[in-house]
């Protein structure tokens, strides 16, 4: 049986988290780890509801992301082909 003072130097993780989840994904597994140097969160979101999206939310969206210091470029699709374009 390992002992339990055994560690490993890290660790990652990747898959899908619903939106209903999220609050949950933060509450029982990030926040243990928040408090201390040495997590990384790299988030992707895509977004394609089936009406588009107004560019009005565009800026709302760029204007929120702008505000919490991130970066502020999207890749847009083009709604025939879903292909990335700026």
């Amino acid at each position: 049986m390992a002992s339990e003072s055994q560690t490993v130097k890290g660790f990652t993780w990747a898959g899908e988290v619903p939106p209903q989840k999220w609050m949950n994904f933060y509450t029982r597994v990030l926040a243990k780890f928040s408090a201390a140097k040495g997590m990384k969160l790299t988030v992707k979101v895509e977004i394609a509801p089936e009406g588009g999206v107004s560019k009005q939310k565009i800026e709302e969206t760029k204007k929120a992301l702008g505000e919490l210091g991130l970066q502020q470029e999207l890749d847009f699709h083009d709604s025939a082909s879903q292909e990335p374009n700026r």
